[in-house]
């Protein structure tokens, strides 16, 4: 696994005194298949796979589902018939190892042999098909809807028609984007909320599956890009710079980020397959590869009492009003923090009788995305999440 930028010092303030990671998780993989996509969703006794990559000789899609302990898949989904999503399917299925309840497709056909054939194979082996839009139900444990594709919109392409997905489970939101690019991604915008705490970047990183508006709306925490050794310059370095405007966590399973670039964009010469990114949670805390980088708990908590901490608009563009009511006469400091806990703005730390008051961020400068406002009184703490969009 890559991470892309700094690494994270987590902000204490984000963080419960005491998180365990538990078995109770819902687990998502995302597999490093080289240039493709495969993510393997685990929650309670229920096992879930979006996309299998390409066939590897290797067959590391399927020892890793192997490695860890899955017998059973639920369902197996492929976003579109593009042979970097469903080509290691056929070598999954003939292993043996797993009892395959369904797949699930969109309603595109493909007449590539490959796909024609891992048809076939589904009706020989008995497996069921659905096949989905957005008005389907995928009826799994965790909160799923079907996003796209909707086909009365006319989208040309494989990914245009991707299934898009959302995902929640407690206070987390996932977004599976397959390879949805900009016609469909725009639809996504027009239609349904998007905020979510985890994003699949759309496809690989490709500069027609990201835009500053798109990423405006999603305002992810943690975003994961999974591509490998490719001609196509995939992940763009415009989307890497949009990621890090917006302060989210990147991570990557391209082999040996760093030296990207080198070859003209084609990649380095680390073919290594050990670059996978586990995502847990439990519906509050988010863990990336057993790193507690994230607590909605500590930042959402309904307090017991009328809080002392409002702001508004909230998203904002510019300025954010920030209002706190001083209970007793005290010392009050208030501070905004980036994603990576650096303070970026001391905006009050001096004492103050009993009442409310307003203090306002003006945010003119600052980069697009999510920032937390600090607010200290005494020895009691309430912090509110921004979110910043120019």
């Amino acid at each position: 696994m890559k991470i892309i930028g700094i690494s994270l010092s987590i902000l204490c303030i984000l963080l419960l005194s005491y998180v365990k990671l538990s078995s109770d998780n819902m687990k998502v993989h995302f597999i490093d298949v080289k240039q493709g996509d495969a993510i393997l969703i685990q929650y309670g006794v229920e096992n879930y796979l979006i996309d299998s990559g390409k066939n590897l000789s290797s067959n590391k899609l399927i020892h890793y589902v192997d490695s860890v302990g899955v017998t059973t898949l639920n369902a197996c989904l492929i976003t579109h018939p593009d042979f970097d999503h469903y080509g290691e399917f056929e070598d999954l299925i003939e292993s043996g190892l797993f009892n395959i309840e369904k797949f699930i497709i969109n309603k595109d056909t493909s007449t590539n042999v490959s796909y024609i054939r891992l048809m076939n194979l589904l009706q020989t082996e008995n497996i069921p098909v659905d096949s989905v839009d957005h008005e389907n139900d995928l009826n799994w444990s965790m909160t799923t809807d079907i996003l796209s594709p909707n086909y009365d919109n006319g989208f040309s392409g494989t990914n245009n028609n991707s299934i898009v997905i959302k995902m929640s489970l407690g206070e987390i939101d996932f977004l599976f984007t397959g390879d949805s690019i900009e016609d469909n991604n725009q639809y996504l915008l027009d239609e349904y909320d998007l905020d979510a705490d985890v994003l699949k970047v759309s496809h690989h990183g490709g500069l027609n599956g990201t835009s500053e508006a798109f990423l405006a709306e999603v305002t992810p925490v943690v975003s994961v890009i999974s591509s490998g050794n490719n001609s196509y310059g995939h992940p763009s370095q415009t989307v890497k710079v949009l990621l890090e405007d917006i302060n989210t966590l990147t991570y990557s399973t391209a082999d040996d980020w760093d030296t990207w670039w080198i070859n003209g964009g084609n990649g380095s010469d680390d073919i290594s397959l050990d670059d996978d990114v586990l995502v847990e949670t439990d519906g509050e805390n988010i863990w990336v590869n057993d790193e507690l980088v994230w607590s909605s708990f500590a930042v959402d908590d309904e307090h017991e009492n009328e809080p002392s901490l409002k702001v508004f608009p909230n998203p904002f563009k510019n300025s954010v009003a920030i209002q706190y009511y001083v209970k007793n006469n005290s010392d009050v400091k208030i501070d905004v923090y980036d994603l990576r806990g650096k303070l970026v703005k001391r905006l009050l730390n001096e004492s103050k009788s009993t009442g409310s008051y307003e203090v306002r961020w003006n945010s003119e400068g600052m980069r697009s995305g999510i920032y937390f406002c600090k607010f200290v009184q005494g020895n009691k703490e309430e912090v509110r999440k921004l979110i910043l969009l120019n």
